[in-house]
């Protein structure tokens, strides 16, 4: 009888111990631990400027848009706080038309961005399981494209590739509506070194960047 309440009372023990053991090993709901991420984002500060000129010598019609207008990333978490990401986006297009009595030259410019990087949130400073900041930071090339057709008594077309070396860093935050899908908004900057020839209106491409995003998540995860 003794033993028997001897075991009675160790399993009496046990027992808290043992649900506070599995309440402590349940797994993350927002864990993102090696899953896939698509993400999708479009800049909030991108300006778009339009400006018309006429003149004695003809008129001249020009279109711009300045920041990150959009981009497209993957991701891959190798951790719950850590991944490796990859992705591409369009900055700065410029496009005006001119005429005059020589004729008509229509030019078009656009900056593309390949970016390698990492990205980073910090459980620790996690607001609510849902809501937590992060950090990316990424480098590699960003790509000058432009284009000039003229038409009139000399016609020739020419197009040509630049590229520069840049880097972009930004902070923000991820509000997780589920596991499989997050909301966010982040502010950061590119900064890009001079490309050789002009894209557009500027060599130069550096700028500020504020973007809302929308992230899918796929895959089966690791807990």
């Amino acid at each position: 009888m003794n033993t028997f309440k001897a075991l009675t009372a160790i399993v009496a023990l046990g027992l808290p111990t043992s649900g506070l053991a599995q309440t402590l090993a349940q797994p993350d709901p927002y864990s993102r631990r090696g899953l896939h991420e698509i993400h999708v984002s479009i800049g909030l500060l991108s300006a778009l400027n339009a400006g018309s000129d006429v003149s004695i010598g003809g008129a001249a019609v020009t279109s711009e848009v300045s920041g990150i207008i959009g981009s497209l990333a993957y991701s891959y978490w190798l951790a719950d706080e850590w991944a490796v990401t990859l992705s591409v986006g369009i900055a700065n297009a410029d496009a005006s038309t001119s005429a005059s009595g020589s004729g008509v030259a229509l030019e078009s410019a656009a900056v593309i961005p390949m970016l390698l990087g990492v990205k980073y949130r910090p459980l620790g400073l996690a607001v609510a399981d849902a809501l937590r900041p992060y950090l990316c930071v990424s480098l590699g090339p960003y790509f000058g494209l432009a284009s000039d057709v003229r038409v009139g008594a000399s016609t020739g077309t020419e197009s040509y590739t630049e590229a520069a070396i840049g880097a972009r860093a930004a902070l923000g935050m991820d509000l997780s509506l589920s596991r499989r899908f997050a909301l966010g908004l982040s502010v950061g900057y590119h900064l890009v070194s001079d490309f050789a020839r002009r894209i557009g209106s500027d060599r130069n491409h550096s700028s500020p960047e504020l973007s809302l995003s929308a992230s899918f998540l796929i895959g089966k995860g690791k807990e």
